[in-house]
């Protein structure tokens, strides 16, 4: 997931960008976003069940006001917090790092699927499972449900299989980067550290994106198989992808998808505006009912069956 934002950018960066909107007449915009930020803040504060979390909580949100995250922190960094709205379960959360967000974001709900989505559901997948918050929630929700979660950053993947771990063995975690194709792919870590950017195909396809920082090769595995694998070739009734920059080349090679029942995309990039009308004719190319749904951050293309 990546969130278009100057919070963790360094100091002349953001005041370059402060300057832009003012000079743009943005101001109101500005205002009513850092109010919108703050009091999901404090909903995140409240959402923890004892002081001790809270006061943890409080002090990950003042660090990430002040910009003082880093890329790629480590498992090992992640510290409990019960929530007592999950069943007051434990949430791990690394400081200084995007989890922080993804636990607002949960609260948002836009990982749901859509109210018009039939049921029954038994089967449901997340490409870019992160650390594992959004794949809990649906399988709250969704008790009959089986869940698979891939996530490509090996840290993400721990977390998410500890997220998960309440949920036995109604939860798959596996941690490899999916793409249309077995192959491997150079990917590169965006300095808001929401997940892995594709750089380029390494073999055949050349350049497709360029993240900011361009980092390893890794490994990517052909989506159709892994839905399989997982499935037993049974549909997969709901699939939320959320793979950065990666989601129109996948869609352009959408036959993988064609016993997925409703699928929801992600569309985050900073030029989402634009390229968050791609979603759409790429859908009903494959055979979906498909409509744009948009937000103040991005959009979520939605399919149906």
């Amino acid at each position: 997931m990546s969130r278009e934002d100057t919070m963790d950018q360094p100091d002349g960066t953001r005041l370059h960008r402060l300057v832009e909107h003012l000079r743009r007449g943005e101001a109101p915009q500005l205002a009513a976003g850092a109010a919108r930020q703050a009091g999901r803040g404090l909903r995140s504060v409240a959402r923890v069940g004892d002081a001790t979390g809270r006061l943890r909580m409080m002090r990950m949100l003042a660090e990430s006001a002040l910009g003082r995250e880093e890329d790629q922190r480590p498992a090992s960094a992640a510290r409990p917090f019960r929530v007592p709205e999950l069943g007051d379960r434990i949430v791990w959360l690394r400081p200084r790092s995007r989890d922080y967000a993804a636990f607002q974001f949960l609260a948002e709900g836009h990982h749901m699927p859509p109210a018009d989505m039939p049921g029954p559901v038994r089967h449901i997948a997340v490409f870019g499972a992160n650390i594992g918050l959004l794949l809990a929630d649906l399988a709250d929700e969704y008790p009959e449900a089986r869940v698979l979660g891939i996530e490509p950053d090996f840290d993400n993947a721990v977390l998410a299989r500890r997220n998960t771990e309440h949920l036995g063995d109604r939860a798959t975690i596996i941690d490899t980067a999916v793409w249309h194709r077995d192959t491997t792919l150079e990917v590169g870590w965006g300095r808001d550290a929401w997940g892995l950017d594709l750089a380029a195909d390494q073999t055949g396809n050349g350049t497709v994106e360029h993240p900011q920082t361009v980092g390893p090769v890794i490994e990517a595995s052909d989506a159709g198989r892994l839905l399989t694998d997982w499935s037993g070739g049974a549909p997969v009734d709901y699939l939320l992808v959320s793979v950065e920059t990666a989601w129109r080349e996948i869609l352009r090679h959408g036959d993988w998808a064609r016993d997925v029942r409703c699928i929801k995309v992600e569309i985050s990039d900073a030029h989402s505006a634009e390229t968050a009308q791609d979603a759409v004719p790429l859908l009903e190319k494959l055979g979906f009912r498909a409509r744009l749904e948009t937000l103040p951050w991005g959009a979520f293309a939605i399919g149906l069956r």
